[in-house]
C-alpha cells in the first residue's frame, strides 16, 4: 500500500505524509495541493496499523469533508489492507460537536433530545428577548444583537465573562440580552450552532471522564484550513490533542481572510509557540498557477509582517504577466472587463473558466449591466443581482409608492421601513376597514383616524407616513429623483436602519449609494422625466433580463471574500484603488490592512493562466465623482513582475509606480502593450454591439439592430430610455444602459 500512497507525491508532500506523530504544521501555500496531502497522510496512518476510528480529520465545509472521504475511500479500495476498512470520523466542526453531544450533553445537565436552531429559529427567538426587554428594534436591530452574541460564542465568551469585561451601556444592554436569550435556549432545550462547539467544550471542562474517553478515541487528529479556526473550535482541538498530541493542523496564514466571522490567525502563526516540538512542512509547489502570476502573488503578500516566509514555485514557468489596466473611471472599467471576456471567449477559453472579482457586492451592478448589454450569460455567486437585493427593492418602493399610492404592494413593503412599529394586528385591522368601505390601502391611510379599532399612537404614526409619502409626491416635481432620493433617506434615517452596526448592514448600505449612483444618469433631464425615466429603467433590467438565457456556460461574477477554494483560467480582479481594494474601512487600522492584503493574496492566486487587474482612474460613490490613487497592492509591484496599460498615455501608473518613485527601475518598462490599441474581435458577433456610444448615435430617427427584436427605429429619447419601433411593427422601451442594441445609421442631427 505505501507504494500506492506516496506515488505521485512530491518530496514535500512525502514528508508531510509520513510525520505522523507528535504536533505537526502544514504550511500549505495556495494550489499546492493539501487536501491529497491530508488524504494520503491518513490512508498512511491506516497502513501503519492506526485504527481508522482513532482517526478525526476535521474540516469547515461539508464539500469538504465529503471529498475527503471519497479520496480515502478510493485510496483504500485499491489495497487488501484497506479493504472493508472503516472510514475515520471526517467532518464539520460542528458536526463532530453534534456527534459528542448527542451521546454525552446529559453529564452538564442538558437533555440529549435537544434541538438546532438554525438562522430563521434565532432571529425569532431574539425577537422575543427584544420584545419582553422594551427594546425597540428600530433602535437595535435582531440581527445586529445576534451578531454581538455570535462573536461572544466565537470567542468562548460565557455570559459572566462578557458582564465582568462590559464597560459601555451597550455592552451592559448586551449582557442583559445575552443572558435573556441563553435562558430562552436552555427553555426550549435548543443550541444554535455556536453553542454545539461552546457546550462541548464546556463539557470536556466539566467532565474530564469524558474528555479522556475522546481523547483516547481520537488520538490522531487533523484539521484543514486551520488558519480560518476561531478560538471556541481552538479550544475544542486543544483539549482533545492535549494528551497523545498527535495534532497536525494543515492551512496558509496568507490566505486568512475571515476575521469579520471570528477567525483568528493567531491560532495557526503561534502554533511553534505553542508546541515547541512541532514538524513544520511548507508545501511551495503551486499545481494551479503560472510562476509570473505566482511572483507578483508572492510580492504583494510579503510585505506583511509576523508572516512564515514561503515562496510558491511551479513547473510551468512560461505565461505573461499579470496587467494592470488602468482606465477612465467605473464604466469603462466594466466595459474593458467584459470585451475582454468575449475575447478570451473567442480564443477558446469558455465562460465558466473565467471569472470577475470585486470588493464589495455593490460593485457588481455594472458589470452585471455590462453583461446584460451584451447578452452574455453571467452567474452571480453568492448573492442577488443588483435590483434584486432587499434593501435595493425597499429603496424602488418608495419611488414606487411616490409614483403611484395606489400600489398597495409598494406601501406594505415600506409601512414599517424603517420600522414605524406598524404590525400585522394593525394592518389586519385597516384590511377590514378597506373590505367594510370598498377601499384600497392608501384610502385607508388617509382614513387612518377613522379606524377606531387602532389606538391613537398607531394611528398617529400612520399618519406621520402618510404625510412624508404625500411631501414627497409633490417635492419629486421640484428636483430630480437622486436628490429626491436622498433626501428622503436622509429623512427616513435609512442609514442608521441600513447599517445597523453589521458588516452586512454597512455592504447594504453600499448598495443603496450604488443605486443613487443609476439615478445621477437622469440629473440633466427636468425633475418629473428624471423620476418616470429612471423607474422605467429599473423596470427594463428584469426584461432584460428575462431575455439573458441563463446558459450552463456562465461569467462567474463574485465577491473576493468568495472565491477561497476555487480557480479559474482567467481572473479579473476590479477596483484595485486605495478606498476600495483595500477597503476605506481599513486604511487605518493595521490589522485589517493585512487582512486587505492577504485577500488579494487569495484573489491573484486563483488565476491558472492570466490575471488582469482593472483600477480606475475616478469612480462614482454615493454620486459624486472621486479621483482614487492606483491600489498599494499595485504600485509596489516592481516592473519586471508586472505589465502595465492604461487609455492615457499621459497616466504616470504606466511609467512607474508612485510607492517606489525613489527606486529606479531596473528594467525598461514600456509605456504599454504592443497590443494596446483595442481592437475587437472580428470573430465574435458581439463586438459592435459594445463598443458603443451612447452620447449621441441613439438620437430619433437612427437604425438599429437587437439581437432578439431584428431592426429597428428609435421613436424617441429620453436620458438613459429610447423607444424603438421594430420593423416587425412591435414598440419597445429600453435603457441604453443595459439593453443589447446596435447601431446601424445613426441620425447626429438630434
Amino acid at each position: 500500500m505505501s507504494d500506492l500512497i506516496f506515488d505521485g507525491l512530491n518530496d514535500s508532500q512525502t514528508k508531510a505524509v509520513k510525520a505522523v506523530d507528535g504536533p505537526v504544521l502544514i504550511l500549505a501555500g495556495a494550489g499546492s495541493g493539501k487536501t491529497r496531502a491530508l488524504t494520503h497522510r491518513i490512508a498512511h496512518l491506516i497502513d501503519q496499523g492506526v485504527k481508522p476510528w482513532q482517526i478525526l480529520a476535521v474540516t469547515f465545509t461539508n464539500k469538504a469533508a465529503s471529498e475527503m472521504k471519497e479520496r480515502i475511500t478510493n485510496l483504500l479500495k485499491l489495497t487488501d489492507a484497506g479493504s472493508g476498512s472503516k472510514l475515520p470520523v471526517m467532518g464539520t466542526f460542528h458536526s463532530v460537536c453534534v456527534r459528542i453531544l448527542k451521546r454525552d450533553i446529559e453529564h452538564i445537565g442538558r437533555n440529549k433530545n435537544f434541538v438546532i436552531y438554525d438562522r430563521d429559529d434565532q432571529e425569532k427567538l431574539i425577537k422575543e428577548v427584544l420584545k419582553e426587554m422594551n427594546i425597540d428594534t428600530k433602535e437595535l436591530k435582531p440581527k445586529t444583537a445576534l451578531s454581538h452574541i455570535g462573536r461572544f460564542k466565537s470567542e468562548a465568551l460565557t455570559v459572566k465573562d462578557v458582564a465582568e469585561q462590559a464597560s459601555t451601556d451597550f455592552m451592559s444592554r448586551m449582557v442583559k440580552i445575552y443572558t435573556s436569550y441563553q435562558g430562552k435556549l436552555r427553555t426550549n432545550n435548543a443550541l444554535d450552532f455556536d453553542d454545539l462547539i461552546l457546550e462541548t467544550v464546556r463539557l470536556f471542562h466539566e467532565v474530564p471522564d469524558v474528555l479522556d474517553r475522546y481523547q483516547n478515541t481520537w488520538k490522531y487528529i487533523n484539521v484543514d484550513e486551520y488558519q480560518d479556526t476561531n478560538h471556541a473550535q481552538y479550544l475544542l482541538i486543544s483539549l482533545l490533542a492535549h494528551k497523545y498530541r498527535n495534532l497536525c493542523v494543515i492551512g496558509d496564514p496568507d490566505q486568512s481572510i475571515y476575521a469579520f466571522r471570528g477567525a483568528d490567525i493567531r491560532n495557526i502563526l503561534e502554533f511553534q509557540s505553542e508546541h515547541a516540538d512541532a514538524v513544520s512542512i511548507k508545501l511551495e509547489r503551486n499545481y494551479r498557477s503560472t510562476q509570473p502570476i505566482l511572483d507578483a502573488a508572492d510580492k504583494v503578500i510579503e510585505a506583511n509582517p509576523n508572516r512564515p516566509q514561503k515562496r510558491m514555485f511551479t513547473h510551468r514557468t512560461d505565461g505573461p504577466k499579470p496587467l494592470a489596466h488602468e482606465v477612465r473611471d467605473e464604466k469603462a472599467e466594466a466595459k474593458e472587463a467584459v470585451q475582454n471576456v468575449m475575447d478570451l471567449m473567442a480564443r477558446g477559453i469558455p465562460l465558466n473558466e473565467q471569472v470577475i472579482l470585486y470588493r464589495t457586492n455593490a460593485q457588481s451592478r455594472l458589470f452585471e449591466e455590462a453583461c446584460m448589454r451584451t447578452a452574455l450569460p453571467y452567474r452571480l455567486v453568492g448573492g442577488v443581482k443588483f435590483y434584486a437585493r432587499r434593501e435595493v427593492k425597499d429603496v424602488l418602493a418608495y419611488l414606487y409608492a411616490l409614483h403611484n399610492p395606489d400600489d398597495a404592494l409598494s406601501l406594505l413593503r415600506i409601512i414599517n421601513v424603517p420600522s414605524r412599529k406598524i404590525g400585522k394586528t394593525t394592518l389586519s385591522h385597516m384590511q377590514a376597514y378597506c373590505s367594510e368601505y370598498n377601499l384600497n390601502l392608501w384610502g385607508a391611510l388617509k382614513n387612518i383616524k377613522d379606524i377606531k379599532s387602532l389606538g391613537e399612537p398607531v394611528q398617529n404614526r400612520i399618519s406621520e407616513f402618510t404625510k412624508l409619502i404625500e411631501k414627497y409626491r409633490d417635492r419629486k416635481s421640484e428636483v430630480s429623483v437622486s436628490e429626491l432620493s436622498q433626501e428622503l433617506l436622509k429623512e427616513i434615517q435609512m442609514e442608521k436602519w441600513v447599517k445597523d452596526d453589521t458588516s452586512e448592514g454597512e455592504t447594504r448600505w453600499e448598495n443603496i449609494g450604488e443605486l443613487l449612483n443609476v439615478m445621477h444618469k437622469y440629473d440633466k433631464l427636468p425633475p418629473e422625466e428624471s423620476f418616470t425615466s429612471f423607474l422605467e429603467e429599473v423596470s427594463l433590467v428584469s426584461e432584460v433580463d428575462k431575455l439573458n438565457e441563463v446558459r450552463d456556460d456562465a461569467l462567474t461574477l463574485m465577491t473576493l471574500h468568495l472565491c477561497k477554494g476555487l480557480e479559474y483560467q482567467h481572473v479579473t480582479i476590479a477596483g484595485c484603488e486605495e478606498g476600495i481594494f483595500p477597503h476605506s474601512n481599513a486604511m487605518f487600522d493595521k490589522e485589517q490592512l493585512e487582512e486587505e492584503r492577504r485577500l488579494m493574496y487569495v484573489g491573484m492566486t486563483r488565476a491558472k493562466d492570466e490575471l488582469h487587474l482593472f483600477s480606475a482612474r475616478s469612480r462614482s460613490q454615493w454620486g459624486e465623482t472621486k479621483g482614487n490613487d492606483t491600489s498599494r497592492f499595485i504600485d509596489e509591484l516592481p516592473p519586471e513582475l508586472i505589465e502595465r496599460k492604461s487609455d492615457d498615455i499621459m497616466s504616470p501608473s504606466i511609467w512607474g509606480s508612485s510607492f517606489n518613485k525613489s527606486k529606479k527601475p531596473t528594467t525598461k518598462l514600456e509605456p504599454f502593450r504592443q497590443h494596446v490599441d483595442l481592437e475587437f474581435n472580428q470573430d465574435t458577433d458581439f463586438s459592435d454591439e459594445f463598443n458603443q456610444d451612447t452620447s449621441d448615435d441613439f438620437g430619433e430617427g437612427s437604425r438599429i439592430a437587437h439581437p432578439h427584436f431584428g431592426d429597428g427605429t428609435v421613436l424617441a429619447r429620453r436620458g438613459d430610455i429610447v423607444e424603438i419601433k421594430f420593423d416587425s411593427g412591435e414598440k419597445k422601451s429600453f435603457a441604453l444602459s443595459i439593453a443589447p442594441l446596435r447601431v446601424i445609421e445613426s441620425n447626429l442631427s438630434h
